[in-house]
């Protein structure tokens, strides 16, 4: 039983392609989170024993710290392509991947749309790779995603 087992779940993965994996990433965008409140806070960080006029110690606070937090979100552009392949292709994809976010990387945007940003990216892309004769384009994908993070 134990061998039917292994063999089908044998046949069940190489019935799929190979894995996707990050093969590089961008950041395009960073933003403080709408509608999250800094976080603050004022703390001891240093204490030293003292002893009062009447000859009893007492434990003070000599280092005082403050301390404020700001929730950011950054977005990052993503090229996933597959595990297997040369690194020479690899090297191909990621060059032709900087010079598609960098051909939608407006500095001066006012605001920022992900389809507008991975459809003109992904063109550049399309047009980089060709140029290049890179091999396994159709293999290789553009995403955007977000990552929150504590500032501070």
């Amino acid at each position: 039983m134990l061998k039917q087992v292994s063999l089908l779940c044998l046949l069940a993965l190489s019935a799929f392609p190979a894995a996707a994996r990050e093969v590089h990433r961008a950041e395009i965008g960073e933003d403080f989170a709408p509608n999250v409140a800094p976080e603050r806070r004022v703390y001891c960080s240093d204490t030293q024993v003292v002893t009062l006029a009447d000859g009893t110690e007492y434990r003070a606070c000599v280092n005082w710290r403050a301390q404020s937090k700001s929730r950011l979100i950054r977005t990052y552009a993503a090229l996933e392509g597959p595990d297997g392949d040369t690194d020479a292709n690899v090297e191909i994809a990621r060059a032709c991947f900087d010079l598609a976010v960098a051909s939608q990387n407006d500095p001066y945007r006012t605001a920022f749309d992900v389809n507008t940003f991975v459809d003109g990216a992904r063109a550049h892309f399309s047009l980089s790779a060709k140029t290049r004769a890179m091999m396994r384009t159709n293999e290789y994908s553009l995403r955007v995603y977000e990552r929150g993070v504590w500032l501070g």
